[in-house]
């Protein structure tokens, strides 16, 4: 039961719902969350830290960078409750546009990580 509110908890804040939908979509890291969201780099890493600590999310190691995917072990049917109540928030269809965008292209502004860029 207290894993289910840890769990339920870290989704009730709007931020880190933004966070949990790109990270169905994508594998992302702090520098490119801060750009997609553009917010800062210390609200988005404690919002990602409450992800982690209640298993929404997972972490990936890459030298010094760091990279988070939601959890696969989400149930199906939450992925699919969030993905259709998305397709109706305007601001999570930007965020959408604009993570899109940031992985399509070479260097966009504010896009800090080198482990992404294209040659």
């Amino acid at each position: 039961m207290k894993q289910a509110l840890k769990f339920f908890n870290a989704l009730s804040e709007p931020t880190r719902l933004r966070i949990t939908l790109l990270l169905m979509k994508h594998e992302l890291c702090v520098c490119e969350l801060e750009s997609i969201l553009g917010m800062e780099q210390s609200r988005i890493s404690h919002a990602l830290r409450v992800l982690w600590d209640a298993e929404v999310i997972v972490e990936r190691r890459e030298g010094r960078w760091v990279f988070y995917k939601a959890s696969p072990e989400l149930p199906r049917s939450l992925r699919d409750y969030l993905e259709e109540e998305a397709k109706k928030n305007s601001e999570v269809s930007t965020d959408s546009m604009r993570a899109a965008d940031l992985l399509e292209s070479n260097k966009p502004p504010g896009r800090r990580c080198p482990l992404r860029e294209k040659p």
